[in-house]
């Protein structure tokens, strides 16, 4: 029983406290939830620190695929200007070969 009063004393005590501050009250909880909708918010500080994780990755993936066409681009540059890197990329991935040239193909056998 004990218990139970001081349980309600505490509520009448708070329900007092809110009857007579009530203005002091009002901006309390105002400010609790300004700075939660800063905190959580679909603009708050929690939404912005993954966004600038995602850029941070996108950056990178972007730097990767700039330096890619770069390599790209002198592939490009090198097989319009030379005869040799043609004939070195058709040998090497599409087995093309010279006339009379003969292709031997050695087999490895991986069993033993």
């Amino acid at each position: 029983m004990d218990k139970v009063k001081e349980k309600d004393s505490l509520i009448r005590n708070i329900a007092r406290f809110i009857k007579y501050h009530s203005r002091l009250v009002f901006v309390i909880v105002f400010f609790v939830g300004l700075i939660s909708l800063s905190v959580f918010g679909n603009k708050g500080l929690i939404q912005r620190i993954q966004l600038e994780s995602e850029k941070k990755e996108l950056d990178e993936i972007l730097k990767a695929e700039i330096k890619k066409t770069e390599e790209l681009k002198k592939e490009i540059d090198e097989l319009k200007s030379s005869g040799n890197k043609i004939e070195k990329v058709a040998r090497e991935k599409y087995g093309m070969t010279k006339e009379g040239e003969k292709i031997h193909k050695i087999i490895i056998d991986s069993t033993k």
